[in-house]
């Protein structure tokens, strides 16, 4: 039997983002730290592959003894060959206790690849099982822990450098219960959304056995949960239904891998709001902008041409910790956000930066009728959520009762929603971005959004690992290409208006 080949050199650092990328899609780092990922790809040689290998396959069959009751000498029990199931069974006698994972790690893979590996050589280890390696370790203090929640108002929200700004009375007093009205109408059809848990995932197979790690880790697949929100949401765009024969229906929206089936048209009293909110959010922009805007930022106007809208019914409803979805609306967004009905306790969460400030909470009351402008970056860097809150910290509103409905006007930007790239699975990927690791901080990335595809026999949940660097100079040249289309075809659609009067 040929020997197992030696480990490639180390990766370029180019090569070990990569990776380190990959790995993070497949464990998220709410149970893996980019770290200790980070030490598997080195461990591997910057063998992705590899790295999976040892952090799922790395338990053990033990060999156990027995004494008889007539005092004779201990008695070893016949080991078995492993089993595909033991790699991934909960052993019920297994120590509470486990090793460190660098130590794991380290002793998984001095083992040779392929199936050149003795099986024999496992039994002097403790028997562990894919969840012992997936669990979290037992973690030592942490530098960036964050220091105690702060209460955020309208007075002190500028002193605390937060990349965003609050207005109340953002609309006219008739308009914004006038749209609440029409929205709680509205909001009867509206629908949960599911979206998939890639920090938990349940380890399948797909049938066959081999003591060849190499061939058992092809079979693998993590299924990463898909749950339904505790609220409910919609899509509305400018055009989502057609005008006429020549101009298509907007309506080509995914989310989670899976295409939306409930995209409506934005009707009257949005279409007023947005030209309110559309002026006050420009003015904020240019007021911090003043002439030097981040070149992977949208250029020229902002001009919202999509809404999502989520409605909170009662204080028990609410959406967790997340970052809005970048693949339409691209790198650094603005975000117009108004609230609508009951006011209740909104959070931001700063996300610890290597080398930078720590972690910290935020808290903050978004009343009836406010604008909430979320500036860049405040997707790269924060986490907002809407949490469910003790009765006692909603205030109900003489239309909406305990319901809150939410807005979120967006820039869906041409140069992003052209050339989605495709993951394994057949489904457009999602956009987004390197949250902590040093090197790679604050790139983008497309990666498979878990959606499944039921055509391929591909279950929801599953990660294929597609990974793509996004390169935002090619996108900063389509959107001038984009924008260069645009005003070439401006002459032609005046010709047909004044032709067809």
């Amino acid at each position: 039997m040929a020997s197992p080949s030696s480990p490639s050199p180390s990766a370029t650092q180019e090569d070990e983002d990569e990776g380190l990328a990959q790995l993070i899609s497949i464990f998220d780092d709410a149970e893996f730290t980019v770290s200790f990922l980070l030490s598997a790809l080195s461990a591997a040689r910057g063998n992705v592959a590899r790295a999976v290998e040892a952090i799922l396959l790395k338990p053990t069959i033990t060999t156990t003894t027995t004494t008889t009751t007539t005092g004779s000498l201990p008695r070893k029990r016949k080991q078995r060959p492993p089993a595909i199931s033991d790699f991934f069974q909960r052993d019920a006698t297994a120590k509470k206790t486990r090793p460190s994972a660098s130590s794991s790690l380290q002793a998984a893979l001095a083992q040779p690849d392929g199936p050149g590996r003795d099986p024999s050589s496992q039994a002097s280890a403790a028997a562990q099982s894919a969840w012992d390696v997936l669990g979290k370790s037992s973690g030592t203090d942490d530098p960036n822990v964050a220091t105690k929640p702060i209460q955020l108002t309208l007075e002190n929200l500028s002193s605390h450098d937060v990349p965003c700004e609050l207005f109340l009375d953002a609309l006219p007093d008739h308009l914004a219960n006038a749209l609440l009205s029409r929205l709680l109408h509205e909001a009867e059809t509206w629908r949960a959304r599911r979206f998939v848990l890639f920090d938990r995932g349940t380890v399948r197979t797909l049938g066959g056995s081999s003591q060849s790690l190499s061939l058992v880790i092809s079979r693998v697949r993590i299924i990463h949960p898909a749950v339904e929100s505790p609220h409910t949401t919609s899509f509305y765009t400018v055009d989502a239904a057609s005008k006429d024969d020549t101009t298509p229906a907007d309506d080509d929206f995914h989310y989670g891998g899976k295409r939306e089936t409930d995209v409506r048209s934005l009707f009257p009293e949005m279409i007023a709001a947005q030209r309110i909110i559309e002026d006050k959010v420009n003015e904020r922009m240019d007021a911090r902008d003043q002439g030097n805007r981040h070149f992977a930022e949208l250029r020229g106007r902002w001009h919202p041409n999509m809404v999502v809208a989520n409605c909170y019914r009662g204080h028990t409803e609410g959406v967790g910790a997340h970052t809005d979805k970048l693949t339409y609306i691209g790198p650094r967004p603005t975000i117009g956000s108004l609230t609508l009905g009951a006011a209740r306790p909104f959070r931001l969460r700063r996300l610890p930066r290597p080398g930078g400030l720590p972690g910290q909470t935020y808290n903050l009351t978004l009343p009836h009728n406010s604008l909430l402008i979320m500036l860049p970056p405040m997707q790269e860097e924060y986490r907002h959520e809407v949490p469910k809150c003790n009765v006692r910290q909603l205030t109900r509103h003489p239309i909406s009762g305990d319901v809150r409905i939410n807005l979120t006007y967006r820039v869906a930007r041409e140069e992003y929603r052209r050339n989605v790239p495709t993951c394994r699975c057949g489904n457009p990927t999602e956009l987004r971005t390197v949250l902590k690791q040093a090197a790679t901080l604050g790139r983008y990335f497309y990666m498979c959004a878990g959606g499944g595809n039921e055509d391929r026999a591909v279950p929801a949940g599953f990660n294929c690992g597609t990974f793509q660097w996004l390169d935002v100079k090619e996108k900063v040249r389509l959107a001038a290409a984009v924008k260069e289309e645009a005003s070439e075809a401006m002459p032609l659609s005046a010709e047909v208006t004044s032709a067809s009067q």
